[in-house]
């Protein structure tokens, strides 16, 4: 079956047809897409590590607000220095 007709199928149904279908597709979508562990081991320890060190300090974290201030000006700085932005 093509997507084209999978996506007229589905839109065929009814409402409640489909919250059952979409319920239906979140719960096997590890068997239909494979394990989600295809993130590189390093990376996961990495952001388990940050993870944990966030809880274990919640007082060493920034907020939002007070970070995108900052970060823009590092990036307008940024974009000032290369030639090849406008």
């Amino acid at each position: 079956m093509s997507v084209e007709q999978l996506e007229q199928t589905l839109l065929s149904l009814s409402f409640q047809e489909r919250r059952h279908f979409m319920e239906w597709l979140y719960e096997h979508e590890g068997e239909l897409l494979g394990a989600a562990d295809d993130i590189d081991a390093g990376v996961k320890e990495e952001v388990l590590r940050r993870r944990d060190d966030a809880l274990a300090h919640p007082e060493k974290l920034e907020s939002w607000d007070d970070a995108f201030p900052r970060m823009k000006q590092s990036f307008d700085e940024l974009r000032g220095k290369n030639p090849y932005t406008r």
